[in-house]
């Protein structure tokens, strides 16, 4: 719990739906929460809230009891910190529209002197789901705490790494802190609150909504040292935590994705703006924070652009993770592709093809394609990720 003897009132002030800038405002005028709590209607008005907010102030007097405030906190094992609190997260303070309250879910409070938000898109390519893993273990194996906001796609698996490597990792909810979304993340959410913690600027009770999740960056990007983006298309909400980052002073870094998926479109023009900084291993990640003391993991990122009038003949990464502290694993021995296996791999360096597309794109017969994949699969190239549908493994 916080230690600002104010809290209940704050907290009743904040389900009335009250913001930075009213509190703000309220502080200003009187000095604290509790003299703006007794103070007179017209008193309230003059300290600049709009009429709006003046009707909610009032109808937080008198619905809300700030005793049952507490009682919910403790129903919901839930901390909350208010701008007076020394557990405040010092780096929430001074960003634009600061939460004038944050509500804490976990085993620990959501501060860390290195932490990264790592962000990108719901529908998450296969090449996106490895950038994300490999970025990741880094960044965990570094000792850095991992931020993101519970959803689907990069969100969760960076979540998921977090928590397999043994490193902190906080989730930020758009909406009250009982309230995961989407549903099928409540068993994630569960792992997260014993890694790290959820966070929300939304008491309990408080449903998600669309327009919360813009918003909901702010507090993602805010945590966090830097931002790293993997895979986000146009209007993606990643870019909005994006934004967010630049706007607060962060460094933004971006992974580079194939011209051809529209899921990178994103993360690629932000790269062309020069608004992110490419990043195209873990190293060059940890040598922008200042962390090479930490190796990151030697498994290569099979990158977009290679000449099409070549085979992609090569090597395909190993997909097993490892765990904290590292042990030194001799590398497996590379699997060399025949010529009609290189044409194959190159056709799925962006993203899981069905079996006819292979056969039209590579000029290949159906049939070769078909029982060519079959052996890929049998040495590990591949995996099958639904009926005729294959990417690289």
């Amino acid at each position: 719990m916080g230690d600002s003897p104010e809290l209940p009132k704050w907290l009743a002030l904040r389900r009335a739906g009250l913001g930075s800038t009213n509190f703000s405002l309220l502080l200003k005028r009187f000095g604290s929460i509790d003299a703006a709590w007794e103070a007179p209607a017209d008193e309230v008005a003059r300290a600049g809230l709009d009429a709006k907010f003046q009707r909610a102030f009032a109808r937080a007097r008198a619905t809300y009891d700030p005793e049952n405030e507490l009682a919910m906190l403790r129903n919901f094992e839930c901390r909350a910190y208010t701008w007076l609190d020394a557990d405040f997260p010092e780096p929430l303070r001074d960003i634009p529209q600061s939460p004038p309250v944050l509500f804490v879910r976990g085993s620990c409070g959501p501060a860390f002197e290195q932490a990264v938000a790592v962000v990108g898109t719901r529908h998450v390519t296969p090449y996106g789901r490895q950038a994300t893993e490999y970025f990741c273990e880094a960044l965990a194996r570094a000792g850095v705490a991992i931020i993101s906001g519970l959803a689907r796609g990069v969100d969760a698996i960076a979540h998921r790494i977090a928590c397999e490597q043994g490193v902190p990792t906080v989730a930020a909810l758009a909406g009250g802190i009982d309230k995961v979304y989407p549903r099928e993340n409540e068993g994630l959410a569960r792992r997260v609150m014993e890694n790290g913690c959820l966070v929300s600027e939304y008491p309990a009770g408080i449903p998600a909504r669309p327009d919360y999740f813009p918003r909901r960056n702010r507090i993602v990007s805010g945590l966090a040292k830097a931002t790293l983006l993997i895979e986000a298309g146009e209007g993606s909400g990643a870019l909005h935590t994006a934004n967010w980052a630049f706007e607060q002073g962060r460094d933004v870094f971006a992974v580079p994705g194939s011209i051809f998926s529209r899921q990178s479109h994103g993360t690629n023009q932000l790269i062309r703006e020069s608004t992110a900084k490419l990043v195209a291993t873990p190293d060059q990640l940890c040598e922008e924070l200042n962390l090479l003391g930490a190796r990151a993991p030697q498994r290569p990122l099979p990158l977009p652009g290679i000449d099409p009038a070549v085979p992609a003949a090569g090597t395909v990464p190993p997909a097993a993770r490892t765990a904290v502290p590292v042990p030194a694993v001799p590398p497996k021995p590379a699997i060399s592709a025949t010529p009609e296996e290189g044409k194959i791999l190159h056709w799925l360096q962006d993203e899981p093809r069905h079996v006819d597309e292979i056969a039209r794109a590579s000029g290949l017969p159906v049939a070769l394609v078909s029982s060519t994949l079959q052996v890929m699969e049998l040495k590990g190239m591949v995996r099958q990720q639904r009926p005729l549908v294959y990417g690289i493994a």
